[in-house]
């Protein structure tokens, strides 16, 4: 080989590994900026989240205060209206928080952050979520136990009372996190 055809070999080398080298740091440099946008959307996302469920909460002890603790037989024909209502209510948060948590699941899935109060954030929504739907499903079951109880008590006793329906929803228990157990579910 000649002298020249050693230079120019030896000089794509270099360039060719300058090129190697300058796309691999800037392949960092994007990844990096796209942790960091994701950072920063979980830690907003999970700020609006956990007020949601705060609300969500209040919502569940309200409702416990002042619709379930007042469920009679003598007067459940009477009150289940408003009990169904502030049920509709409850339930309309929960859909609410199912759009934070799709953006969360999003942005969480499959993702280590370099900071560990994003990850406790990704880890604590899951664990949050699954116990908030788990308790709406059994406050439901708890009503629709105590409908049917009324139901039957009044077909044995021939009250002539019309039976009252079943709050109906689509919702079940979930294991959001896929670890097995459903955390807040209650056997009724």
């Amino acid at each position: 080989m000649t002298r020249q055809v050693k230079i120019l070999f030896c000089l794509g080398t270099i360039l060719l590994i300058t090129g190697i080298i300058t796309n691999f740091t800037t392949s960092i440099k994007l990844d990096k900026a796209e942790v960091s946008k994701r950072m920063v959307t979980v830690e907003d996302t999970y700020e609006s989240y956990k007020q949601q469920v705060i609300n969500l909460n209040t919502t569940r002890d309200a409702i416990y205060e002042e619709v379930f603790s007042n469920l009679y037989f003598e007067t459940l024909n009477l009150t289940i209206n408003d009990c169904f209502k502030r049920l509709q209510d409850y339930e309309q948060q929960l859909d609410n928080i199912k759009t934070l948590v799709d953006t969360l699941q999003a942005n969480c899935e499959n993702v280590y952050f370099p900071e560990k109060e994003v990850n406790n954030k990704c880890q604590t929504f899951q664990s949050s979520y699954e116990e908030t739907v788990n308790y709406f499903i059994n406050d439901i079951k708890q009503v629709n136990n105590y409908i049917e109880e009324y139901n039957v008590y009044n077909q044995e006793n021939q009250t002539g009372i019309a039976p009252i329906q079943k709050y109906n929803t689509t919702k079940d228990y979930i294991d959001f996190n896929n670890d097995k157990e459903y955390v807040g579910k209650e056997d009724f």
